[in-house]
């Protein structure tokens, strides 16, 4: 298991945009995240007041951040320098609430990589029971201008 401190020596995310808090297991092609949703997220107050739900859009970014630590790690660019960015959300779909107290687990497959552009396809669930799914593709960028 790779824990918080590991993940940030792997992905440049930080603080609250750091969306994954272990990685339990992970090869070349596949990988596993999880997201330990808490009552204190900065998006709880808004999103919703009355009841708090994770936006999709962080559940889909926290299976980007799953995939660019796995992509790290399998290309040996894991000092937190390497960046990734979105090329495209092929398609997302939503099928449960995620809310605080939840565990988010997050599992994501490589479908395929050319040079600098990979292509993911990405399962969440909670409890066993899939909250999100998605496929998407992003550059991994080892030369930022930061």
């Amino acid at each position: 298991m790779i824990d918080a401190k590991g993940i940030e020596n792997a992905i440049p995310h930080r603080g609250d945009m750091r969306l994954i808090d272990e990685i339990r297991e992970y090869t070349d092609k596949t990988a596993v995240g999880i997201k330990y949703v808490r009552d204190n997220e900065f998006w709880c107050a808004g999103h919703f007041p009355a009841k708090s739900i994770m936006p999709g859009v962080l559940i889909i970014e926290a299976l980007a951040q799953t995939a660019c630590f796995m992509v790290m790690k399998a290309t040996g660019n894991n000092n937190g320098k390497m960046l990734g960015y979105f090329v495209s959300i092929e398609s997302a779909r939503f099928a449960k609430m995620v809310v605080p107290g939840d565990t988010l687990e997050l599992h994501i497959e490589e479908t395929a990589s050319k040079m600098k552009l990979h292509k993911f396809v990405g399962n969440a669930f909670v409890n066993g029971v899939r909250v999100a799914s998605a496929s998407f593709s992003a550059i991994m960028d080892d030369n930022p201008q930061l």
